[in-house]
């Protein structure tokens, strides 16, 4: 088999991985172990239990095992395979309606979050405070800002969550008219940056256990764009131009959301020196960028 044979099958499967013409094809009838009803299809009419449900053999015992972690129908390890080989066409199947394709996202995120967690603890090395109290400015707001931006770094999976949650309100409106899932709503935003967040903690735990940070870095920069060609169907640079907007677009918003908070937290100390309060913000952003190791 050649390379373009090869590639050409590739995208194939990338567009269309499973095929249930040919299964309904070869559907046989079946006989219910539960009910002893007859039936054509994988599930049974009068009772739903799946057709190749049997006695209780070793795979039997594999298969519970396995189910707690997903790892039968649906299973988690082959989501994560269509995540990363076809993302932004699996991501359009699942909001489009084609949920079986997929190991449910939200649950999928919480066990992947759990695991992210382990490894930045056994594994990771985060940094410590951001100020390490280095600074004059003295008082409960600069314990507060201290503490969460070290909070940030310390938990930089959670952070990188939180910001791709930013991209939910642009991408509603940068995408408006794309060839492909024009118009998509809110809540289909919500499960697009459900599966980023996976795949980048992903790419998070990669990074961690490998010390490639720049390789982590340009291998999920080119999985972002995959994403967002695949799932809305703009060419190279409509792409291209319309991610990095996305992406400054979030970026400003958790910094007005930051602004705000911090503003928040000045008139509750009763501070209301404004202009050096915009000054000290600044330069916590700036020793909290110097000190990242994202």
């Amino acid at each position: 088999m050649d390379f373009k044979t090869a590639y050409r099958r590739f995208r194939q499967w990338q567009l269309a991985p499973f095929d249930y013409e040919a299964r309904r094809q070869a559907q046989t009838s079946h006989r219910c172990n539960n009910c002893g009803s007859d039936f054509v299809g994988n599930y049974c009419p009068v009772c739903s239990q799946k057709e190749d449900v049997g006695p209780i053999t070793w795979k039997s015992v594999v298969q519970s095992i396995g189910e707690v972690w997903g790892l039968h129908n649906r299973s988690m390890l082959y989501t994560l395979v269509q995540l990363f080989l076809r993302p932004g066409y699996f991501i359009s199947d699942y909001i489009s309606g084609k949920k079986q394709v997929s190991f449910p996202p939200v649950k999928l995120l919480a066990l992947m979050a759990v695991l992210g967690l382990l490894v930045d603890y056994f594994i990771g090395s985060p940094i410590g405070g951001v100020f390490n109290n280095d600074f004059d400015f003295a008082g409960d707001k600069m314990l507060f800002i201290d503490n969460a931006f070290e909070w940030m770094n310390l938990h930089p999976d959670v952070m990188s969550l939180i910001l791709l949650s930013y991209l939910i309100i642009p991408n509603y409106f940068i995408y408006r008219s794309a060839p492909r899932n024009p118009r998509h709503t809110l809540p289909q935003g919500f499960f697009i940056q459900v599966f980023t967040a996976i795949a980048f903690l992903v790419f998070n735990m990669f990074d961690d256990l490998t010390s490639w940070h720049w390789f982590s870095f340009v291998l999920g920069n080119v999985w972002t764009y995959a994403v967002y060609k695949q799932l809305f169907g703009y060419g190279v640079w409509g792409t291209l131009w319309r991610v990095v907007l996305a992406l400054v677009c979030a970026h400003l918003l958790a910094l007005l959301f930051l602004g705000i908070d911090f503003i928040y937290h000045m008139i509750q100390t009763g501070d209301y020196n404004f202009v050096d309060g915009f000054k000290l913000f600044i330069k916590l952003l700036n020793r909290m960028l110097t000190n990242s190791d994202v």
